[in-house]
């Protein structure tokens, strides 16, 4: 942990800052305004601030604004599918969709931080909230606020630096090249555990009838990503403890039944964080980033905050177990080798 610390250049300190006003001025704003009931499709697009980390600035705005689609489409299908009343089936369907698109997308731009994490958050909340259809456009223009802002911030704060990528690379370009260089066979069993374990996660947290469910495919989110390791046990270990410990690190923080003030401060602080560690271990990331992800579910809703955090370290646990189970059958899939002729 101090070796890592020891690591954080002064950009990777300035990139936190940024982060953490891309999420805290939208905020601050609609609570201002009263409107906090929007608050979290302005922190869901601020999610887009998060992605390309390490990047040269060039390419961190590419990764944002292609991280920012994907989020609002995200956004949009979420909203949708509750203001439809839409069928449990179909809801598993897309989350497996989710998981497909965001996995690939990320794989082949490189994006940081890998995997559909926070796509799989913004789905499963949001289809967790009721809404009608005249929530959706409001919910899209909130959320395009905050991905506008992590852009134009990005975009403000790279124009005075030495960018080291190529000049006008294309995206096509970028896509192109990145798949062709993904391990296709290992690239299909890590999407199919990841499709499997999040869905049957879900489902499995939904018959123990454990709340609005979220966090069971979200710790499978978290943790499958390692079945492309080379050291994939270590990394495992890693990412579980990282997700469990994140979880009671959410707990104790929200004991205090905490206002929407300080409820803010906390996912303010926890996206700054989550920047500056993010690249360098996902799992020391999780701690911070699994309080992050349970504010943003929960500011605009105020639940109880005591039995929502049971609920979410019981989610917690059984996405932890799924997600083993999906590696350790990746893995024996991995090690069979492609077929003789």
């Amino acid at each position: 942990m101090s070796r890592m610390l020891a690591g954080i250049r002064q950009q990777d300190i300035e990139a936190a800052i940024r982060t953490a006003l891309v999420v805290g001025l939208p905020l601050l704003a609609l609570e201002a305004a009263g409107r906090l009931d929007l608050a979290v499709y302005a922190s869901f697009g601020a999610l887009a601030s998060l992605y390309g980390n390490g990047e040269p600035w060039r390419l961190r705005l590419q990764t944002q604004i292609v991280a920012g689609i994907g989020l609002l489409a995200t956004i949009a299908v979420g909203v949708g599918w509750s203001a439809a009343l839409g069928p449990t089936w179909l809801l598993g369907l897309l989350l497996a969709v989710v998981v497909l698109a965001t996995s690939t997308l990320g794989a082949a731009m490189r994006w940081i931080p890998r995997g559909d994490f926070f796509f799989v958050l913004v789905l499963m909340v949001l289809a967790a909230i009721p809404a009608n259809w005249d929530r959706l456009p409001l919910a899209l223009v909130v959320g395009a606020g905050g991905v506008a802002l992590s852009v134009l911030l990005a975009a403000l704060s790279g124009r005075h630096t030495r960018d080291t990528a190529p000049a006008g690379v294309q995206l096509r370009t970028r896509l192109t090249e990145g798949y062709a260089a993904l391990d296709g066979r290992q690239h299909i069993v890590l999407i199919v555990a990841a499709m499997l374990g999040t869905v049957a996660s879900w489902l499995l947290a939904l018959a123990l009838d454990v709340g609005h469910p979220f966090w069971a495919p979200l710790a499978v989110a978290a943790v499958v990503p390692a079945l492309a390791s080379p050291d994939v046990w270590h990394r495992t270990l890693h990412l579980v403890v990282g997700t469990l410990a994140g979880v009671a690190f959410a707990a104790v923080l929200f004991s205090f039944d905490p206002g929407h003030l300080a409820l803010i401060a906390i996912i303010v602080a926890c996206q700054a964080a989550s920047e500056l560690v993010v690249a360098r271990n996902f799992g020391v990331a999780l701690l911070f980033l699994s309080p992050l992800a349970i504010g943003m579910s929960n500011i605009s809703r105020g639940q109880p905050w005591q039995p929502l955090l049971v609920e979410r370290l019981v989610e917690a646990a059984i996405g932890a177990v799924v997600a083993l189970g999906a590696i350790v059958l990746g893995r024996s899939l991995l090690k069979r080798g492609p077929a003789k002729p």
